[in-house]
């Protein structure tokens, strides 16, 4: 499972999600929401260089909604189309069908949660294969689809 911080660098190529610019040791993470303690969640931060974080907090850079709309952006592309069908899906009718392999991520990310296996396979009687399951949305999920106008 891969960590916040990893999938931060991941949904930006890790380059500024503002800028760019790519150098792992000119990059920071800035937190979207400022607060005391720091809301440590995947979708409250953001990759930034140093000179674009720098500015931001100058208010000379980008601004506070172009971070976020950014931000939205990267969400919807670390979700992936499928993904983002499916908890859509799960949030509609309380629970969404799919194959494993499509919702993987947003089990690891705490947004869907495993109900039930509706299909599965085996080959050599010793472990099955999940062909199909039923997922639940999780508060998060829920959380995340209203606060990013996912739905």
């Amino acid at each position: 499972m891969a960590t916040v911080e990893e999938l931060l660098y991941l949904e930006t190529d890790g380059a500024c999600a503002h800028c760019g610019f790519k150098d792992n040791r000119a990059l920071t993470i800035h937190h979207l929401e400022q607060a005391d303690p720091p809301n440590e969640a995947y979708d409250n931060k953001v990759l930034l260089c140093h000179n674009c974080h720098q500015c931001h907090h100058q208010d000379k850079g980008p601004t506070t909604d172009e971070l976020l709309e950014i931000k939205r952006r990267l969400i919807i592309k670390t979700l992936t189309r499928p993904g983002l069908n499916a908890l859509k899906e799960a949030n509609r009718r309380n629970a969404v069908i799919a194959m494993p392999f499509l919702v993987n991520h947003l089990i690891e990310l705490g947004y869907l949660a495993f109900e039930d296996t509706l299909s599965s396979w085996s080959d050599d009687g010793k472990a099955d294969a999940i062909i199909d399951a039923s997922y639940k949305l999780t508060d998060d999920g829920r959380r995340l689809l209203g606060k990013w106008r996912l739905k």
